[in-house]
């Protein structure tokens, strides 16, 4: 099968139930989280070839964040860029205390390949850089994290 074959094949499954997980390459931080990986499912209801989008759930019981967000993104030659937008943001403490404030959580992107099983995406995700005060005076850009995520499409979803 040719890889033009391959990536048709996904297009006609973008819609539906996608199911997957995420996790930091900080090994500091995803011990914080408690858990080896956050699991999410993914429903994507628009696809006009090219862009997608569609809700996310992340699993509270596997350290993910409540409330659904939304998804934006597009796929193009076997390759897929999403934002993950999250309605409330949420900090975590050292000791793995959780805290949601009304304010929308910053954006995560995503960016990843088809894999090889062709019913699955794989790749990396990181957060959109912050700016923060260095001894309360001296401004910084910095990264809250990234990591890498899966995602497999679930059969007969839609």
């Amino acid at each position: 099968m040719n890889k033009l074959h391959q990536t048709n094949i996904i297009y006609k499954r973008m819609l539906g139930i996608w199911k997957g997980f995420y996790k930091y390459d900080n090994d500091k931080i995803q011990k914080i989280i408690g858990y080896d990986k956050t699991e999410f499912e993914i429903v994507i209801d628009k696809f006009d070839g090219k862009n997608f989008s569609g809700e996310v759930n992340d699993d509270q019981n596997s350290g993910g964040m409540k409330e659904t967000g939304q998804i934006f993104g597009r796929i193009e030659n076997g390759k897929i860029y999403f934002e993950k937008l999250m309605p409330k943001d949420c900090q975590i403490s050292e000791n793995g205390d959780r805290k949601y404030s009304e304010r929308n959580h910053p954006k995560i992107y995503y960016s990843g390949r088809l894999s090889n099983e062709k019913n699955k995406f794989e790749g990396n995700w990181k957060f959109k850089r912050k700016i923060g005060l260095l001894f309360f005076v001296i401004p910084i850009i910095y990264s809250p994290g990234n990591g890498t995520w899966e995602m497999e499409h679930k059969e007969n979803s839609y």
